[in-house]
């Protein structure tokens, strides 16, 4: 098609209201609502916790996640909550909403793994706050910091295993 040698390509048209609102409606689509979610999402209410493992104790964790198909946070929460029904009395299994999150922090321990220069590897899981919760509780109790009772934890977990214990 040619274009029309008179008209200006630099000119505005202007259209009257009714034209223009007859455009934009044949232009325009129906917005579509967004979708609802439908349940919350779970991890947003998990906290990060982690810990510096020896090379032992990694390698258990590691052997026990493949042989028993759980992720490391199911493990670390079987973990922490079997240990924490050990102790006398046990850690109520249900933690009050208002208990502190943190996890105390008694002495700069050195470990068996220090010696020799290795510092360990960092293993972190994300759990829930109830279980978070009986970890600083079980802190409190032994006065240790949570590297040493999450070790405690994993390990009590593995030997609880290794006798026929399930998961």
């Amino acid at each position: 098609m040619t274009r029309e040698e008179d008209q200006n390509p630099l000119q505005l048209t202007f259209l009257e209201p009714d034209a223009l609102s007859q455009l934009a409606g044949s232009r325009t689509a129906t917005p579509h609502p967004a979708p609802e979610r439908r349940r919350a999402a779970t991890w947003m209410n998990l906290i990060n916790t982690g810990t510096r493992l020896d090379a032992v104790t990694n390698e258990r964790l590691t052997h026990v996640c493949k042989a028993t198909g759980q992720g490391l946070q199911d493990v670390w929460e079987a973990a922490i909550n079997f240990y924490c029904d050990q102790f006398y009395p046990p850690i109520p299994k249900e933690m009050p909403d208002e208990t502190d999150l943190d996890i105390p922090r008694f002495t700069r321990r050195t470990h068996a793994w220090n010696e020799d220069g290795d510092e360990g590897t960092l293993v972190t899981a994300r759990l829930k706050q109830n279980t978070r919760a009986r970890l600083v509780e079980a802190c409190h109790r032994m006065r240790e910091n949570g590297n040493v009772v999450i070790t405690d934890a994993l390990n009590a977990w593995f030997n609880h295993l290794d006798k026929g214990g399930r998961p």
